[in-house]
């Protein structure tokens, strides 16, 4: 990342843009004076105002130099009745003086000719790790700032686009600490968690999967990410909480597609029906403890089949069925294609819930291209019924990490 920089007035608008993140920063007079004409505007001018903010912030902290006086001697090419081309002259005349700046901008015609004036330029692109929607905003804001942006989207002004169900997290750069939210599409509401007792958060998107998973108004719950992010097992350990302890289901249904890496199909196991799902269903068993430390049923999960507090299925055996009164769990939903994640998802019925949870990375080939479980992200995110978390980090073991990173 360049250290002293020629910014022009897109770059300042763009909310993935920080002064602070730089050693120095220029800025031209027509850059103030479209900032400022833009404070008042429907769609820009939140970001106008926020613009305007962090310049007084970078001022204060002698960062940054505003640039009145110019001409176009070096840059006598250039059409005079552009701002752009203002800009880019002031940043010409700027670059003289200065042979460290980089002049970024977001504009390819504007990058081109600064280019061929000689100034070392560069596009300011942010590129997300990957263009799926993760359910969550991570902002860097000051507390003006973050009081601002509370204000506003709670008298419906949402700048940000911020989806229904969506997460944010707010980091205040003032006092280091951390807000989270999530947006119920009037305001920020704070997450509602289970109690430590029954299961704690590792990390912010953990957090954010727990408060997902705790709320009965939102009955699709995506919950997804790779090797040791714990998807599993918020999943199941919540399902318990609302079955023994909430008393919001009646009971919990854990589902799996029965596909293995060999190929290997259900009907070419041993066993009856029971006996082939019990082994696919082991990731899920495994998590299923007394919450009482002090209980001695040795029997617990045993009592919970039998009791039919526990139920477990595979997709092939779903068409025709409604599941009615269940916190339904979709594991490993990479394995899923089209038609059976609405095979999956039309099964449920009333008072029902169902969590996906999965990792679109670790599909078998043959879901690779046609991927329910990416497809029911894309299509869904922002329905008031659908919640998303995309956990991004490694919880289980350091040793788990290594081959998680392969």
């Amino acid at each position: 990342m360049p250290l002293r920089v020629f910014v022009d007035t897109n770059i300042l608008l763009n909310p993935k843009f920080n002064i602070l993140d730089y050693e120095f920063v220029y800025i031209s007079i027509v850059t103030m004076e479209e900032i400022d004409n833009k404070k008042n505007d429907k769609e820009l001018g939140y970001f106008a105002r926020r613009a305007i903010r962090s310049i007084k912030k970078a001022k204060q902290q002698n960062k940054i130099k505003i640039i009145f006086n110019y001409s176009f001697s070096g840059a006598n090419s250039l059409l005079t009745h552009k701002n752009d081309n203002h800009i880019l002259a002031m940043a010409y005349e700027t670059y003289i003086n200065d042979k460290e700046l980089v002049f970024l901008c977001d504009d390819y015609a504007l990058f081109i000719k600064a280019d061929q004036l000689g100034i070392t330029s560069e596009l300011f692109e942010f590129k997300e790790e990957d263009d799926v929607y993760k359910g969550y905003k991570e902002l860097f804001l000051d507390t003006v700032s973050i009081n601002n942006l509370i204000d506003e989207v709670s008298r419906g002004i949402n700048s940000y686009n911020f989806l229904i169900n969506e997460y944010v997290i707010l980091h205040n750069t003032d006092l280091n600490n951390t807000i989270e939210y999530r947006f119920n599409g009037e305001k920020f509401v704070e997450l509602k968690l289970p109690n430590s007792k029954v299961i704690k958060g590792k990390n912010v998107q953990q957090r954010f999967a727990l408060d997902l998973l705790n709320n009965k108004d939102i009955p699709i719950k995506i919950i997804a990410g790779g090797f040791g992010s714990g998807k599993t097992i918020l999943s199941v350990k919540m399902g318990l909480h609302h079955i023994k302890e909430k008393g919001t289901y009646k009971n919990m249904m854990f589902i799996r597609n029965p596909v293995v890496t060999d190929g290997a199909e259900i009907g070419f196991l041993p066993g009856d029906k029971s006996e082939k799902i019990f082994d696919y269903c082991r990731p899920f068993l495994q998590y299923l403890e007394d919450p009482n430390p002090k209980s001695q049923n040795q029997h617990y999960v045993e009592d919970l089949i039998r009791d039919e507090k526990v139920k477990m299925d595979v997709t092939s055996f779903l068409k025709g069925i409604s599941i009615d009164d269940s916190y339904v769990i979709m594991d490993e939903a990479e394995d899923l294609n089209t038609k059976l994640i609405k095979l999956v998802g039309s099964r449920i019925g009333e008072k029902s819930c169902i969590v996906f949870t999965g990792d679109w990375n670790q599909a078998e080939s043959k879901y690779k291209y046609d991927n329910g479980l990416l497809k029911l992200i894309r299509e869904s995110k922002g329905n008031k019924l659908v919640g998303i978390v995309v956990l991004d980090e490694d919880v289980r073991s350091e040793t788990s990490k290594v081959f998680a990173n392969l």
